[in-house]
């Protein structure tokens, strides 16, 4: 009997731990960016990528809910542009604000790690680049495609 109850106490707790595992697995994930088309975008900004959980909105307001999860500031622009991902020509290490061929909706400026900011903008149908676009941080990768349907 003492042997039985080990092996059940085992097995009991591996079936609860894949339980947990599977729980967690279920979370929306905003490294999984272009999950799906949502005017509630959640997602983050970290050394070196610009991560969201929709990669597309409908037209009309959205709402960006940026967490910035860098041990270093960042800031999270909304630009609209026909320039492929990451591609947007630099002047030094950014691009200007304005330049051509791209528009700078609106930003979230520079904000500090571990906080988490908003921002809310009536967006037309277009293809946008959700970046960083502090010196060197485009660059570096802190970029991504999203399009407003």
């Amino acid at each position: 009997m003492g042997v039985e109850m080990g092996m059940s106490r085992n097995v009991c707790g591996i079936v609860g731990s894949l339980f947990v595992v599977g729980l967690a697995a279920c979370g929306a994930d905003p490294s999984d960016a272009g999950g799906g088309t949502s005017n509630t975008v959640r997602g983050f900004v970290a050394e070196w990528s610009v991560s969201v959980d929709a990669g597309s909105a409908m037209a009309g307001e959205v709402n960006f809910t940026i967490a910035n999860e860098g041990s270093i500031g960042h800031e999270f622009l909304v630009v609209k542009t026909d320039i492929e991902v990451g591609k947007i020509p630099l002047d030094g290490d950014h691009f200007p604000e304005p330049a051509e061929g791209l528009e700078v909706i609106d930003e979230i400026g520079e904000f500090p790690q571990g906080t988490t900011e908003s921002l809310t903008l009536m967006l037309e149908p277009g293809k946008y680049q959700l970046v960083c676009n502090l010196p060197g941080h485009y660059a570096a990768g802190m970029h991504t495609g999203f399009e407003v349907l």
